[in-house]
């Protein structure tokens, strides 16, 4: 299957332990990357989960959670969008300045 690849400048393979780690700078707040490329590079991690093609009965109990994780951040970041912004001002937002609440 061909994805439509989010393009971000988070440059780690899309796996779960990298998602641990940028999890864990997020909340020691060392991270260089904007919320936004964050939620586009876990996009990105659940379509590579998709596009090989895994069968979720496969996964052990921590990538399962891990991957729940990364679906969970791309849907509140839409929503958080969808539901703060009007479509006018989403179509000139600045993504990389919008942050969502503590």
């Amino acid at each position: 299957m061909n994805w439509n690849w989010n393009e971000t400048s988070i440059n780690l393979p899309y796996t779960f332990d990298n998602l641990k780690e940028l999890l864990n700078n997020i909340c020691k707040r060392e991270n260089k990357f904007s919320q936004y490329e964050f939620a586009k590079w876990c996009d990105n991690l659940t379509m590579a989960f998709e596009d090989d093609e895994h069968d979720a009965d496969d996964l052990n109990d921590k990538d399962e959670l891990a991957l729940c994780v990364a679906r969970d951040i791309e849907c509140q970041w839409d929503l958080y969008l969808i539901n703060t912004y009007s479509d006018k001002v989403l179509q000139t937002l600045d993504l990389s300045q919008v942050a969502l609440p503590q």
